[in-house]
């Protein structure tokens, strides 16, 4: 998968949307002050789908690049939440 092929967008639940070729994801982005909050590898396995485990880096790298480009600050963390939308 492609990082520029994952499209965000945030949502009022302090939520930031990531959508991809192959399923849509959904990460914490804090509104009081603006960070997204990115799931570590070990919370990754455990909490996504199927066919999204293989692809931890890509989604990484494409939100920190999202974030970066907005001014927004960016984590990776073990206390965050990931999950996946039906589609």
């Amino acid at each position: 998968m492609i990082p520029s092929l994952i499209h965000f967008q945030p949502r009022w639940r302090e939520e930031l949307v990531a959508t991809s070729p192959e399923g849509t994801l959904v990460f914490e982005l804090t509104m009081g002050e603006l960070h997204v909050r990115f799931p570590d590898l070990e919370l990754w396995v455990s909490s996504v789908p199927d066919w999204a485990r293989e692809h931890w880096e890509t989604f990484m790298i494409a939100c920190q690049s999202w974030s970066s480009g907005k001014g927004i600050p960016f984590s990776v963390v073990h206390n965050t939440f990931v999950y996946g939308l039906a589609e």
